[in-house]
C-alpha cells in the first residue's frame, strides 16, 4: 500500500466530511417535498427553476475567489449560510392533504339533493379543502333510516318513527338526473349496479359554509368532514346540474360507496394553503442551493490545487467523499425508518441531523486546511471570454450539460419513482452505495485509468451508461434491482467527474482554475439539470416513468454514437493535416553520408 500523503490529510477529512453531508441531504430532498404535500408539478417547476436560480452564485464567487485569493473566508462564510439554510427546510409548515387512498368516500343521495362526503377535509389545512376536478365511481348503495327523522313543512312538525340502524341493500330506487336544459333522466338503480361521474370543476364543501354561522368553540368539536353537492356534473359525456335518489321510503336516503378514479390529480385542492409552504420551501431551498453550489466549486479548486502541489492523485482523495456519501446516506434512511429523534411532523429530521453534524466537522476542518491557489491579477470579466474561447473547453462545457440534462431527470425523479414502488427509505439511502463502492478501485488510481482511457473516450462511456441505467430502471419491478443498476454510475458520474475536472484543469489557464471548474459544474449541475428536470417533469406527467426511461436511454446511445464518431474524424483529420513527409536522406554517390537519419517519432504522454 502507498504511504499516507501527509500534506492531504486534512483535505480528505474535509472531502469526507462535506460531501457526506451534502449527499445524505440531497437524496432525501425530493422525497421531503412530497412528504410535505407539495405537488408532482410544482416539484418539477421547483427542481428546474433551482439551477437557475443558483446558475450565477458559482461563477461569480470562483472569479472572485481568483482575483482576491480569500479562499479560506469565503470557503467558511458560504459554509455557514448552506448549513442553517438546509436545517431551515425541516421546519417548513407541511400542507399535505389527506390522499384518495387512505379517505373514506361515501355519497348521500336524498329526495333533494345529492352530497359527496369526505370524511377527512381539514388535513394541516386550517380550512375545508375544495374538492378538485375528478372522476368517481359508485357503488355498493344501500337504504339507510336514521332512528328518528324529523321534517319540517309549512311551519309544522312531524315525527317519523323508523327502525334504527336500518339497512335494505336490496331496495331498489331511482336516480333524478336533471340537466340544465330538457328533460330529466330517470336510472333505475339496484344497489349493485356502478355508476361513474365526473365534477366539471372544483368544489367548495357546503359544511364551510354552513359552519361559519355557528359557534367557534362548537366548530372544533365537530368532525372533520366535508360534504360536496353534486352539481355540475358528467355522466356518461352528458352534463347535469342536479342528482337526487327517490326509495319507496320517503324519510330514508340512499347512501352509497364512491372511488376516486386515476392518480393523475389529487383528491383535495392544497393550493389555497400549500403556497406559504411552496414559496417559503422555495426560498429556502434556492439559497441552500445556490451556496451549496459556491462550496463545491471552491472546494474542487483548491483540491486540484493541492493535489497538483503535494503530487497527489485527484481521484483518490474524490474517494473519501464519495466513501462518506456511501456510508451516511443509508445510515440516514436507517434513522427515518427506524423514527430516531422524530418528533410531531418532523419525520425526516435525523437527515438534517447527519447534515448538520458533518457540516460543522467540515466547518472545524476548513479552518486549519492550509489552502494556497495562484492568484490572478487580470480583470475579472476577462478570465471568463478567454476560457470560453478555448474551442476544446468549450466542446467539455456543451458535452457536459447534454450528460446534465439525463443526470437532472434522474436525480430528480427517480427516488420518487423507486418510492412508488414501496422501497424503503434504507434501500433508497443504499442506492448511493451501490452506485459508490464499485468506483472505489477504479478512483483510487484514477490517474491511470484516465491516462489509459482517456478523457474523451471516459466521456462517451457516460453516454453507454447512461443508455442502459435507464433501460433498466425502465423494465424493473423489483426496487432491490437498482442496487445492479447503480452500479453504472461508475462511468455516469464518478469517472465523468474525474476526468471532466482534470480535462479541464489542464485546458485552462493555472491562474483560472476555480473559474473552470466553475464553468464545469454549472453546465453540468446547473443548465443540464435545469433542462433535464423541465423537460422531463412534463414528459413524465403525460407518458409515465417507464416510457421516459426508455425514450431517454434512446437519446443517450444516439449521443454516445455521435460523439465517438466526431471524435474519430477529429483525430483523423488532425492527422492528415500533422502529417509531414519524411525527410529523405541525401545520398552522395549511392551512399548515405555519415550523420544523416531519420528521427523516430515521439509519442504523446496521454490519449484525447
Amino acid at each position: 500500500m502507498a504511504n499516507v500523503n501527509k500534506n492531504l490529510v486534512m483535505l480528505k477529512l474535509l472531502l469526507f466530511t462535506f460531501y457526506g453531508a451534502l449527499g445524505c441531504v440531497m437524496v432525501f430532498l425530493n422525497i421531503h417535498m412530497r412528504f410535505l404535500g407539495i405537488s408532482m408539478q410544482e416539484v418539477t417547476w421547483i427542481n428546474s427553476a433551482l439551477p437557475l436560480f443558483a446558475l450565477i452564485g458559482p461563477p461569480i464567487v470562483g472569479m472572485v475567489a481568483d482575483k482576491l485569493g480569500h479562499y479560506r473566508a469565503i470557503t467558511i462564510i458560504c459554509m455557514l449560510f448552506a448549513m442553517f439554510l438546509h436545517v431551515g427546510l425541516l421546519f417548513v409548515p407541511s400542507c399535505k392533504s389527506t390522499s384518495a387512498e387512505d379517505t373514506p368516500l361515501s355519497l348521500h343521495c336524498s329526495s333533494n339533493k345529492a352530497t359527496l362526503e369526505v370524511e377527512s377535509c381539514l388535513s394541516t389545512c386550517s380550512r375545508p379543502l375544495p374538492l378538485m376536478s375528478n372522476t368517481f365511481q359508485v357503488d355498493n348503495c344501500r337504504l339507510v333510516c336514521e332512528e328518528q327523522v324529523t321534517i319540517r313543512e309549512a311551519g309544522n312538525e312531524t315525527n317519523f318513527e323508523g327502525e334504527a340502524g336500518k339497512e335494505d341493500t336490496s331496495a331498489q330506487f331511482f336516480m333524478l338526473l336533471q340537466p340544465a336544459h330538457g328533460t330529466p333522466q330517470y336510472l333505475p338503480f339496484d344497489g349493485e349496479q356502478q355508476v361513474t361521474f365526473r365534477f366539471n370543476e372544483s368544489v367548495m364543501p357546503e359544511e364551510e359554509m354552513r359552519r361559519e354561522k355557528e359557534d367557534e368553540e362548537e366548530h372544533k368539536e365537530e368532525d372533520a368532514s366535508c360534504r360536496y353537492s353534486l352539481q355540475n356534473f358528467l355522466y356518461e359525456s352528458a352534463s347535469y346540474t342536479n342528482l337526487s335518489c327517490h326509495t319507496r321510503e320517503p324519510h330514508c336516503q340512499i347512501v352509497c360507496n364512491v372511488t376516486k378514479q386515476g392518480n393523475d390529480t389529487q383528491l383535495l385542492d392544497t393550493s389555497s394553503c400549500c403556497r406559504v409552504t411552496l414559496w417559503v420551501y422555495f426560498s429556502l431551498r434556492a439559497l441552500a442551493e445556490m451556496f451549496s453550489s459556491i462550496l463545491v466549486s471552491l472546494l474542487e479548486a483548491v483540491a486540484l490545487t493541492m493535489v497538483h502541489q503535494h503530487n497527489g492523485d485527484y481521484g483518490r482523495e474524490k474517494m473519501f467523499g464519495l466513501l462518506a456519501v456511501a456510508l451516511f446516506t443509508p445510515l440516514s434512511g436507517f434513522l427515518v425508518d427506524s423514527k430516531v429523534g422524530t418528533f410531531g411532523i418532523y419525520s425526516y429530521a435525523p437527515v438534517f441531523y447527519v447534515f448538520g453534524t458533518l457540516m460543522l466537522i467540515t466547518l472545524v476542518t476548513t479552518f486549519a486546511l492550509p489552502i494556497q491557489v495562484k492568484i490572478q491579477r487580470r480583470s475579472l470579466l476577462k478570465n471568463m471570454a478567454q476560457l470560453v474561447r478555448t474551442a476544446e473547453l468549450s466542446v467539455l462545457l456543451l458535452i457536459m450539460t447534454i450528460l446534465g440534462t439525463f443526470w437532472g431527470y434522474l436525480i430528480t425523479f427517480v427516488y420518487l419513482y423507486l418510492e412508488d414502488l414501496k422501497a424503503s427509505k434504507l434501500l433508497i439511502g443504499l442506492t448511493t452505495s451501490f452506485s459508490i463502492l464499485p468506483s472505489v478501485p477504479f478512483l483510487y488510481r484514477s490517474g491511470v485509468v484516465v491516462k489509459y482511457c482517456g478523457h474523451h473516450y471516459l466521456i462517451m462511456l457516460a453516454f453507454v451508461g447512461y443508455c442502459v441505467r435507464f433501460a433498466g430502471l425502465s423494465y424493473i419491478t423489483n426496487p432491490w434491482w437498482v442496487a445492479l443498476i447503480d452500479t453504472l454510475e461508475l462511468f455516469t458520474l464518478n469517472l465523468l467527474n474525474v476526468s471532466a475536472a482534470t480535462l479541464a484543469y489542464k485546458l485552462a489557464p493555472k491562474t483560472f482554475v476555480a473559474t473552470a471548474q466553475a464553468l464545469v459544474w454549472v453546465s453540468h449541475y446547473n443548465i443540464g439539470r435545469c433542462i433535464g428536470t423541465f423537460v422531463g417533469g412534463h414528459l413524465l406527467v403525460k407518458y409515465g416513468h417507464r416510457r421516459v426511461f426508455q425514450g431517454a436511454s434512446v437519446m443517450a446511445a444516439t449521443c454516445a454514437a455521435i460523439y465517438l464518431s466526431l471524435h474519430q474524424l477529429i483525430n483523423y483529420c488532425k492527422a492528415q493535416r500533422s502529417a509531414a513527409p519524411k525527410p529523405q536522406p541525401v545520398r552522395e554517390n549511392g551512399n548515405i553520408p555519415n550523420g544523416r537519419y531519420t528521427p523516430l517519432a515521439v509519442a504523446e504522454d496521454e490519449r484525447f
